[in-house]
């Protein structure tokens, strides 16, 4: 009797094992065929960006990337291309102290710590090999085999990268990895160059030319992209080219009293109200969910659909914002008013267009413009605060025709001198706190209050 249950109980033991070690066998299966990264950083810092996942998609040819670093250093590269790798098994790399095999270095052109060497169908470009984006931007430009060409108008007072919190530099820095070549011309020197991939007209002070506009016009006409930011200031010549395409360019000040960016003197507002389904705010599902500060902005809209061009508003205030009719006033912080011909209401604030009929026999691609009524979100100073990065670069994308280039891009918070460093919450994110705050806390308090009652007043 006593020998039964002893076996009874070591048969049960040795069939639970038993169960055990296969559920530890087919979780190991599990885990070796499918590939799961979960990543909890703030930022997501240790995952690519969808952005970067597409680009590397467009590889279908072997790919490799060698790259020479300082001693100490191996991990942080090794990590990145890994998950570059990851995502296409056709990237081979190789990691090389410099230290020990400059002649290695020298014979790929890498004669510092930090640069990657990447080769493709007989290219060879040297980029640095961290951040990401660099990364990726270097083997896009193996891709492509040349930089793409881009004009920024000058001789209206138009932003530069100079370095100052108002300029682009940080702009063009990010065009310049994504492989792009920006240079400044003046329109009143001639046509736009030839081969130019995209035109940026970056917050001009003073109007056009028709001369200008006309050169422009023939650009667009040949299948070029024009990229419009435009602060509210006196533009009758480009409002009338925008005009004739069926976009109305206010000569207002859009203000948003009730979402008030907090440390602002008011004049910002943030933009969450984003067309679905377009390749500049809702790129391939991966919306701009976070919003846009525009600092100082005048309404872009469509007016009418003309013949041959297919306009449409992408992004709008919310609906407690006002389109101030006299931007002097809302300089002014004077307070907006039905009485002084203010529009209240939500207010469409960037445009997309396309210009010419597609497929009609002549092989050239169609125009693309894009105008936004604001400069200032691409500074310096805003550029990084979030989703403007996204908006610029997916908006220069799009009007390039390098769709490819439309997405989401890793989050950065640079240490960069700004006007402000606000706390902004999207919609899902305020809700979420207000019921954390004002609903679930105190209601487990009120909960936790009246179980101790129960419990004493059961108790006697």
């Amino acid at each position: 009797m006593l020998l039964s249950r002893a076996v009874r109980s070591w048969s049960q033991l040795s069939l639970q094992v038993a169960f055990l070690l296969l559920a530890l066998g087919l979780l190991q299966l599990v885990a070796e065929r499918t590939n799961r990264r979960f990543d909890l950083t703030p930022g997501r810092g240790l995952s690519l960006s969808p952005l970067t996942r597409k680009l590397l998609g467009q590889v279908t040819l072997p790919l490799k990337v060698t790259v020479f670093f300082r001693r100490g250093t191996r991990e942080q590269y090794a990590d990145l291309l890994a998950r570059f790798r990851a995502v296409n098994q056709r990237i081979d790399f190789e990691l090389y102290d410099l230290d020990r095999f400059p002649e290695r270095g020298r014979s790929l052109g890498v004669t510092q710590y930090g640069r990657a060497a990447i080769e493709y169908e007989g290219r060879r470009v040297v980029v640095l090999a961290s951040p990401e984006e660099q990364l990726a931007g270097g083997i896009l430009r193996a891709l492509r085999g040349k930089p793409r060409r881009m004009v920024f108008t000058t001789g209206h007072g138009e932003r530069g990268p100079s370095g100052k919190p108002e300029s682009f530099g940080r702009l063009v820095n990010a065009l310049e990895a994504e492989n792009y070549s920006p240079e400044d011309v003046s329109l009143l020197d001639g046509p736009v160059p030839p081969e130019t991939a995209i035109v940026v007209v970056a917050g001009p002070k003073r109007d056009f030319l028709p001369l200008e506009l006309d050169a422009l016009a023939a650009y667009l006409k040949a299948g070029g992209g024009v990229l419009l930011l435009l602060d509210p200031a006196p533009l009758p010549n480009v409002a009338r080219f925008l005009g004739s395409m069926g976009v109305r360019l206010g000569d207002d000040f859009v203000v948003d009293r009730e979402r008030r960016i907090l440390g602002t003197d008011g004049l910002a507002a943030v933009v969450e109200l984003f067309k679905r389904g377009n390749p500049v705010s809702d790129p391939d599902a991966n919306p701009i969910e976070s919003g846009v500060v525009l600092p100082s902005a005048r309404t872009v809209d469509v007016l009418a659909q003309v013949p041959g061009v297919e306009a449409e508003s992408i992004a709008r205030t919310t609906p407690s914002a006002w389109a101030m009719a006299d931007p002097e006033r809302a300089r002014r912080g004077e307070e907006p008013s039905q009485a002084q011909h203010d529009t209240p209401g939500s207010a469409s604030v960037v445009v997309m267009a396309e210009l010419g009929v597609a497929g009609e026999g002549t092989g050239r691609p169609r125009g693309r413009l894009v105008a936004v009524g604001d400069a200032d979100f691409a500074s310096d100073a805003y550029l990084d605060l979030l989703g403007n990065r996204d908006l610029a670069l997916n908006a220069i994308a799009w009007v390039a025709g390098e769709d490819v280039l439309t997405g989401v891009r890793t989050k950065k918070v640079p240490e960069v001198m700004r006007p402000l460093s606000p706390l902004v919450l999207t919609e899902r994110q305020a809700r979420a706190v207000f019921a954390t705050s004002v609903l679930i806390e105190p209601g487990l308090v009120l909960g936790l209050g009246l179980v101790v009652a129960g419990l004493r007043r059961y108790r006697g």
